[in-house]
């Protein structure tokens, strides 16, 4: 396209994508702790993380997990075009599949209109994503960081701002879908449009072939996000659920650090992948191992600030509710460290095109989790929990380096 940006290098790449992405989490985690200070009692809070726990599932489905899929696709099997029309198919089959399990699983009416106003929220950030893919596709990522910023503090601010006002969840879960969208409109869009042709445009057997291809990443991302919650579920069923609350508490906020990483490795995967598509492929391995190194670098440096500094956050914000639980925090720093190299991994899988791979790197470590977790955890409480997902992500891991050291094209 004419006028189109000059692409930034990596490191900037990285700095813009991790502060800004970083930033839209930890937004999203203050409306759970916010949620708990403006409003009387609990129910709020349970409201609001109920439909979380939905909108988490939405996205799967609404994104169809696809995003390393499409900034991989260096031959261009499909135009941008085609992948954001794509994104308004799956958002709608999203939209059907969580819209009837909503109505299945919500205890009452006001919970189910609160999961409606959520996936609102979550159409509108699941949209993006695909946008975001057409910027890292252009090595634009900062597009993404500033977007991510602008989105998080705006709707942390709707959120907050609408319930002290009006003392109603449904109100303001509400408002921040347009806070959302108002970026999505005026920076999204046109900046994404800046790179490529976004309008959208797919012919049928187009969106038959990626709704099959694309189908074990889905598998694997949600095989790869049940490792975590499979645990925790079981320990609510066997030890009840005050007791993983008490655990949710202390391992939330170090979620930040694999959420970190990953974004960190993010601005690597089109580079990485060109290397794959050059002949010969003697640059990929080298570029391979550099973004790991540099990534397991900032996950030592974080667990040894984090696992110091943690512990004397948690009881800032949640004073005696935590105490005495805090030892557990070191263990979530590497529990949730550990299962962002597996998703590394398993991308890099994906740009190589061994998307089996990395399903059975994904099935793997879920089937581990399901073999493990009941010794475990009733041998080391809420530890186990911890225990439990290194070992699952350790073998998922060792798994992928071994489909990836095998694979034929690169070792030709």
């Amino acid at each position: 396209m004419e006028n189109q940006p000059e692409p930034l290098d990596i490191k900037k790449n990285m700095l813009y994508n991790t502060i800004g992405s970083l930033t839209y989490q930890g937004c999203l985690w203050i409306t759970t702790v916010l949620v708990v200070i403006l409003s009387d009692g609990y129910s709020d809070s349970g409201i609001l993380s109920f439909a979380m726990t939905i909108g988490n599932m939405f996205t799967a489905v609404g994104t169809y997990s696809m995003r390393t899929y499409q900034v991989s696709d260096i031959k261009g099997n499909y135009s941008q075009r085609n992948y954001v029309a794509f994104r308004l198919i799956t958002l709608l089959i999203g939209l059907i599949v969580i819209g009837i399990y909503s109505v299945a699983v919500s205890p009452d009416s006001l919970t189910l209109i609160a999961v409606f106003a959520y996936l609102l929220f979550k159409i509108d950030e699941s949209f993006c994503d695909v946008l975001y893919g057409v910027d890292q596709r252009g090595e634009r990522m900062d597009y993404i960081g500033i977007s991510q910023f602008i989105r998080g503090v705006l709707a942390v601010l709707a959120f907050s701002l609408s319930l002290y006002l009006s003392q109603n969840i449904v109100l303001a879960i509400l408002a921040m879908f347009p806070a959302g969208l108002i970026v999505t409109i005026s920076y999204d869009i046109p900046h994404a449009h800046r790179i490529d042709d976004i309008r959208p445009s797919i012919k049928a057997e187009q969106a038959k072939n990626l709704l099959v291809e694309c189908l074990p990443i889905v598998l694997e991302i949600l095989f790869l996000g049940m490792i975590v919650s499979v645990a925790r579920q079981y320990y609510a069923n066997a030890y009840g659920s005050e007791r993983l609350g008490i655990y949710a508490a202390v391992a939330t906020p170090a979620v930040l650090i694999q959420a970190a990483a990953r974004y960190l490795y993010a601005p690597a995967l089109v580079p990485l992948s060109e290397k794959w598509n050059d002949s010969p492929k003697e640059s990929f391995l080298p570029f391979f191992k550099k973004t790991l190194l540099i990534m397991l670098t900032f996950i030592v440096v974080g667990i040894a600030v984090l696992a110091w500094a943690g512990p004397i956050l948690l009881n800032l914000v949640y004073g005696q509710k935590v105490e005495g639980y805090t030892y557990l925090f070191t263990n979530v720093l590497i529990s949730t460290s550990a299962l962002a190299v597996l998703y590394y991994l398993t991308d890099v899988l994906v740009i190589c095109r061994d998307i089996k791979g990395a399903l059975i790197s994904a099935a793997a470590a879920l089937a581990i989790t399901l073999a493990t977790m009941i010794p475990l955890e009733a041998t080391f409480d809420m530890q186990g929990i911890n225990y439990v997902v290194i070992i699952a992500s350790l073998a998922g891991a060792v798994l992928s380096l071994f489909r990836l050291s095998h694979n034929k094209k690169l070792a030709a």
